[in-house]
């Protein structure tokens, strides 16, 4: 089978805080055609898809954190691969409780983040299964607790 048929997989991480009167999730841009997203690539040799994650959200948004060790769910989106081809890629998503925002990361200045109630976030998002995710964590909360690492 060549490369162009194989379905791909990817990590990505939902970054996430707490605010005194709501849960805020971190939304970036893509850098090609703006639209609204969550930190996420493929996994990096050596490091297990969690802390690959982990390590996409700190490139990608200059956050650090806790990164759930359990899914919180996937979703499959059509990435580019050549012009006019497009295969199937699988991304799983991690919860990531930020602790720190850097002032100065890898791709700064390359993308907009924007921190934002789940409902927006779900609005913004043009994916419907990343969309699903944000309206399930809305329902359900204690998803992102139920994946947290035990120091959280």
């Amino acid at each position: 089978m060549s490369h162009e048929h194989k379905a791909l997989f990817q990590v990505a991480a939902i970054p996430f805080k707490y605010e005194p009167d709501s849960l805020k999730v971190l939304l970036l841009t893509t850098r090609k055609t703006g639209k609204w997203i969550v930190p996420k690539g493929w996994p990096i040799e050596g490091l297990n898809f969690n802390q690959s994650a982990e390590q996409e959200a700190l490139e990608e948004a200059g956050v650090k954190g806790l990164i759930s060790k359990d899914p919180i769910g996937d979703f499959i989106y059509h990435k580019k691969i050549a012009p006019g081809r497009k295969v199937p890629c699988t991304v799983v998503t991690y919860g990531l409780h930020v602790t720190d925002q850097l002032s100065e990361w890898a791709e700064r200045g390359q993308r907009e983040i924007l921190w934002c109630s789940l409902l927006r976030a779900a609005k913004k998002v043009q994916n419907p299964g990343l969309r699903d995710i944000f309206q399930n964590i809305s329902t359900d909360q204690s998803i992102l607790e139920k994946t947290a690492p035990q120091n959280y």
